[in-house]
């Protein structure tokens, strides 16, 4: 993995489209360290938030479970653990986000040795209740042989499993409290690793889904279950009859639905490829509609007002930036005298930490990442006080800031920094001058670029009075561009807290498109025909945001929903009248129904075929067609490993010098693949690929000699009578490895030749490949993978 550089941790209304549920799923339980087995047991009675102000100790007389029976309850029911030690148990408030004030839980630490390695594993148990909140298991579990493709237990079969196993783990539901999401479906391993299925259902409230709520589990291909995560807000939650009729709520949502054209990028491998001009729904929206109002709420759960958001101008201001000239990158110094020009960093904190990394947005420019850090600081999330920004490093221009990384913006637990001598508080009015003149000295021709987003009333004043608000919209020909927002945040005095620059990709690839063919009313007809409204809770609230803290609230409300969910990110064009997708399917990880390809079906490959199409290592094109015996180029054929290897790839091989790999310039369709296969040591980092050539048998033979990581083996097989039978072996030069996978039955001959120039298809890749899928296990190291 490339030493990408982390992103800034961005904490805005967007936010609340991760909901603690998606929390949940990303930290299932924290793989922990344990300690020594030989230590004893600490058991601690402390606030999993103990930063948290006004935080108490629980008292261990309140828990109805005790520490030994919250114990016993993980063993019975994940009987793996037998052999494992409990090293640490705390007793505290849980580790769920927002926290569920009316928990108490049970913290068990587990230590698990095999050999010379140790593994730690954390469970949840609630101490009421003696329900099983979370657990998850990691190496040496997923290592077993039926783990692997094909799996010992169908999808069908483990989702029994997974019912079954709730109403053990968690007695206090009912099932009839369970409604499984089919809509979250995943492909929940790579197809080179242990086969695993993820199940997610809601749970429900008053016969009705939260979006806050929730169980998931996940089942391994041999039966077992490894993870397993209950999600519980403790929120109040209203009635579930609601005043406003579905009728009345699809009247509302119609006729306040709304769409705009924008530039909106389309992504190639992560980055921004082209622009197009399309119609999108507008933010508002696609809000739900509350049930009891029959208004619009946002993502903090206030009422949308009547009057839509007018952007206005942004007058150019007496100081503008100006971008650094020369050529040049800016050095370390060079990079913080530029943040420095428009925002103050605490006086306590001393620079901690500076890279000079790839844009993650944008490979080609490079940033400076700067930390500030006060260690002795610690604020409400327990994290130390930290102040972050990012530079670009070829113009200067402050890309990102947050005065306090952590908790945006002050939270009581830190202390305030002394208001400067002579100044005042600044009205409204006052703090929207105060931020075009800061717009203008931070962003390159602000003035000609942007418009600011006027929401009206008080929304740009921040909550308890700690400041303002405010929010940029980039345009081009007058026209906004989808993905590119600014915002601003201002204390009372007009210091900088918080600049974000959202999605600053290369703009420079946007050209004046024509006017629209598609009209608005013909827009607005196609995309209302996308969406029904849903009766269901939904939370807001609960994050930091450029708004500050808002605490979760549960509404009753008919939130709009896809019908069909397999393209959540369609625009349409304004052109063609035609959807397109702004990002890329062909990342890896997006399944696809083998029957909606074309060309597949009575294909002699049509399973093999099939099964990576399911995984995501192969997609067909726009027209639905995989073109099935198409010669593929050595980069295809690295590409479709990296891909059956790990399904996001491309995010993790980021150059930070954009240096040339394996020959392989940064501007090659195949530099990612090739990158990866680099640093996963299936290709020397000194050899030459040319990644467009196509793909031979011989070729591939040495490609899985190296993946297998059987190279210096099949130099042993040079003269072995598997390759030396052949009747055109004088042809191959690389024999051993053409040996070695012959034996492995990857490759075999036809009428006695091996044909080592003849192209390989990307029929008979997928063979290749699913062969390769059906040797996991039975070999000494792990295909494709770095750990078991």
């Amino acid at each position: 993995m490339s030493n990408k550089r982390k992103p800034l941790i961005r904490q805005t209304a967007k936010a609340a489209l991760i909901t603690s549920v998606a929390v949940a799923l990303m930290l299932p339980g924290g793989l922990a360290a344990a300690a020594d087995s030989s230590s004893s047991v600490t058991v601690q009675a402390v606030p999993a938030n103990a930063a948290q102000a006004g935080a108490e100790t629980p008292d261990p007389a309140e828990a109805k479970v005790t520490q030994e029976q919250a114990v016993a309850k993980v063993k019975a029911l994940f009987p793996v653990l037998k052999d494992a030690t409990v090293s640490y148990t705390q007793l505290g408030s849980g580790n769920s986000y927002p926290m569920n004030p009316d928990q108490l839980t049970w913290n068990i630490q587990w230590e698990f040795r095999t050999g010379s390695s140790t593994f730690g594993f954390s469970s949840e148990v609630d101490a009421m209740t003696g329900d099983l909140i979370s657990t998850y298991l990691y190496s040496p579990f997923t290592g077993q042989a039926d783990n692997f493709y094909p799996p010992k237990v169908s999808r069908a079969e483990a989702l029994e499993k997974a019912k079954s196993f709730i109403s053990q783990a968690a007695p206090t539901l009912k099932s009839s409290d369970l409604q499984q999401d089919e809509n979250i479906i995943m492909n929940e391993s790579a197809l080179f690793g242990p086969v695993q299925y993820s199940f997610y259902f809601n749970l429900l409230v008053n016969g009705l889904p939260s979006s806050n709520d929730s169980v998931r589990v996940t089942i391994d291909g041999g039966g077992n279950v490894m993870q397993f995560n209950k999600t519980t807000s403790g929120l109040k939650y209203p009635s579930a009859k609601p005043a406003v009729s579905k009728e009345q709520a699809e009247k509302i949502f119609k006729e306040t639905f709304d769409v705009t054209l924008y530039y909106t990028p389309v992504y190639k491998k992560g980055e921004v490829d082209t622009w197009v001009l399309g119609w999108r729904p507008q933010n508002e929206a696609l809000y739900p509609i509350d049930a009891q109002t029959g208004k619009r709420i946002d993502y903090e759960g206030s009422d949308v007002g009547a009057v839509p958001v007018v952007y206005e101008a942004v007058p150019a201001g007496k100081e503008i930036f100006k971008p650094v000239t020369g050529g040049k990158e800016l050095t370390v110094d060079e990079a913080v005298k530029q943040v420095k020009k428009v925002a103050a960093i605490p006086a306590n904190r001393k620079l901690i930490g500076q890279t000079l990394s790839a844009n993650y947005q944008n490979g080609k420019q490079k940033v400076w990442s700067l930390v500030w850090s006060d260690t002795s600081e610690v604020n409400m999330t327990g994290m130390p006080g930290r102040t972050y920004a990012e530079v670009n490093a070829t113009t200067g221009e402050v890309l990102q800031f947050q005065v306090e990384q952590y908790s945006f913006p002050l939270d009581t637990t830190q202390k305030a920094e002394a208001v400067p001598a002579g100044s005042k508080k600044l009205s409204q009015a006052e703090a929207k001058q105060q931020a075009l003149s800061l717009i203008n000295r931070v962003y390159d021709q602000a003035s000609s670029n942007l418009k600011l987003a006027e929401h009206g009333g008080t929304w740009s004043v921040l909550p308890n009075d700690k400041g303002y608000r405010f929010e940029f919209q980039r345009y081009y020909d007058n026209i906004p561009v989808s993905e590119n927002a600014i915002t601003i945040a201002l204390d009372l005095y007009g210091k900088l807290q918080s600049y974000q620059n959202y999605n600053y990709a290369v703009l420079s690839k946007i050209t004046k498109q024509p006017a629209p063919v598609v009209t608005k009313a013909e827009a607005l007809q196609k995309y209302l025909s996308l969406y029904s409204l849903k009766l269901q809770y939904s939370t807001s609230g609960g994050y930091f945001s450029t708004g500050g803290y808002t605490d979760p609230t549960v509404s009753l409300v008919y939130s709009p929903a896809l019908i069909d969910v397999s393209k959540p990110y369609d625009v349409l064009n304004a052109q063609t009248g035609k959807w397109f997708a702004m990002y890329d399917y062909n990342l890896g990880g997006q399944s696809v129904p083998a029957d909606s390809v074309v060309d597949i079906k009575g294909h002699a490959a049509e399973k093999q075929l099939a099964e990576l199409l399911k995984y995501g290592v192969i997609a067909p094109d726009a027209e639905g067609k995989l073109s099935p015996d198409q010669v593929i180029s050595v980069g295809d054929w690295l590409n479709y490993i990296a891909k059956a290897s790990t399904p996001y790839y491309t995010q993790y091989t980021a150059s930070a010098d954009n240096n040339t790999v394996a020959g392989v310039s940064p501007d090659s369709l195949y530099y990612g693949a090739v990158n990866y296969a680099v640093s996963r040591s299936w290709l020397d980092k000194d050899a030459v690929v040319k990644p467009e050539d196509s793909l031979t048998r011989e070729q591939l033979a040495v490609l899985l000699a190296s993946f297998l990581k059987y190279s210096k083996l099949a130099a042993f097989l040079d003269n072995d009578a598997t390759v030396t039978s052949f009747s055109d072996s004088t042809s191959i030069k690389d024999k051993g490895a053409v040996a070695l996978v012959v034996r492995l039955g990857l490759l075999q001959g036809d009428n006695g030749r091996f044909n080592p120039q003849q192209q390989v298809t990307k029929a008979q890749a997928a063979a290749v490949i699913m062969k390769l899928v059906e040797l996991q296990g039975k070999t000494d190291t792990a295909i494709g993978q770095q750990y078991m």
